[in-house]
């Protein structure tokens, strides 16, 4: 469920940005030195973490929090990396195509995103750099997946595998397991 919904805000971000970054891509852990020293080979971008989430109302249910990051860079200066210019989109037009694509849109039938907020997130040493960083914050109320019913699984009836045993060769072994539903013929 959390990766539907990580694929399905991906999906969505590149339909409203199309062309004008060079990457929409999950973020593999939380947003510190190391996500913007991978960022600054591929801007403009966008990445999507899933930063965990609280109970939600009801059981089985999770409110979950995706964070989006959008992240330019202009050797121009400040303005061109807020604003963008003619040869590239800035931070300030990421945040506004992503933001009204995001909100109240359902994800991959798991519930509606709600945006939550938009924070500037643009540390002193990316500054130096040249590059803004911005980070949107979304919720997302969904249902576990139901527990499977051991019930509607069928019986343990085949064995096979591959075994080593020492310096020899490896054996093969196979065998069918009476489950005890098998006919019997007289």
């Amino acid at each position: 469920m959390i990766a539907a919904a990580e694929d399905a805000i991906i999906a969505a971000i590149q339909e409203a940005l199309g062309q004008t970054v060079q990457t929409v891509e999950t973020l593999p852990g939380p947003w510190d030195q190391d996500a913007l020293a991978l960022a600054f080979r591929k801007m403009p971008g966008v990445w999507v973490y899933f930063d965990g989430g609280n109970p939600g109302r009801g059981r089985g249910r999770l409110s979950a929090r995706f964070v989006v990051y959008a992240v330019t860079s202009h050797a121009s200066g400040g303005r061109e990396r807020q604003r963008g210019n003619s040869r590239q989109i800035g931070a300030y037009e990421i945040v506004q195509r992503v933001v009204p694509s995001l909100d109240q849109q359902p994800m991959a039938q798991l519930g509606s995103l709600r945006f939550d907020g938009l924070r500037v997130l643009t540390p002193a040493s990316a500054q130096r750099k040249g590059v803004a960083v911005y980070e949107m914050a979304f919720g997302l109320e969904m249902a576990f997946p139901a527990p499977r019913d051991l019930a509607d699984l069928a019986d343990f009836a085949i064995y096979s595998a591959t075994h080593e045993v020492g310096d020899g060769p490896d054996t093969e072994s196979y065998t069918d397991i009476p489950t005890g539903n098998e006919e019997t013929q007289p």
